[in-house]
């Protein structure tokens, strides 16, 4: 897995400087991860680079890779159980959760439409009290400009059926 973390997460991570990565990975493989806060609790954003396939978690414990390897995956896996997409679980989780290298974000699409996520998940969370997935469940349902306005699980799908 290719992890592009904001700079934010990477301090979070410990990660003293992100280097530049600008080869091409596996749609499923590219990562895009962000923290941010909401009413005075850290949360992690962790983005699919190609579908924006979306995943919001609490970074409560994530000071390590390892530690966000693991709940970071956990999430992941709760979102796609949930959103009934059992058969990506193999392929995003077990697949690329192997190894994690961290690089510097080089997509200012993504990272625009990360914003945008980030605006409506502080949102619901904090006047709807919505719990992370179902927060990830809406993201996920969103249409985006940078996916030629379609939703994230469409796209995700698309990829797992080509």
């Amino acid at each position: 897995m290719v992890l592009r973390a904001t700079n934010k997460l990477a301090r979070k991570l410990k990660i003293q400087s992100l280097q530049k990565y600008g080869q091409k990975v596996s749609a499923f493989e590219e990562w895009y991860g962000h923290l941010f806060t909401a009413d005075r609790i850290q949360y992690i954003l962790l983005t699919n680079a190609y579908s924006l396939y979306s995943c919001v978690f609490p970074a409560k414990g994530v000071t390590t890779l390892r530690a966000f390897a693991d709940l970071s995956g956990y999430w992941l896996t709760e979102v796609i159980k949930n959103d009934g997409c059992d058969d990506i679980i193999r392929r995003i989780v077990i697949q690329s959760y192997e190894t994690i290298d961290v690089y510097a974000t080089n997509n200012k699409g993504v990272l625009g439409s990360m914003n945008d996520m980030i605006a409506n998940s502080k949102f619901y969370l904090s006047e709807y009290n919505l719990n992370p997935i179902k927060i990830s469940k809406q993201l996920n349902d969103m249409p985006f400009g940078y996916l030629k306005y379609k939703n994230p699980s469409v796209v995700i799908n698309e990829m797992e059926r080509s």
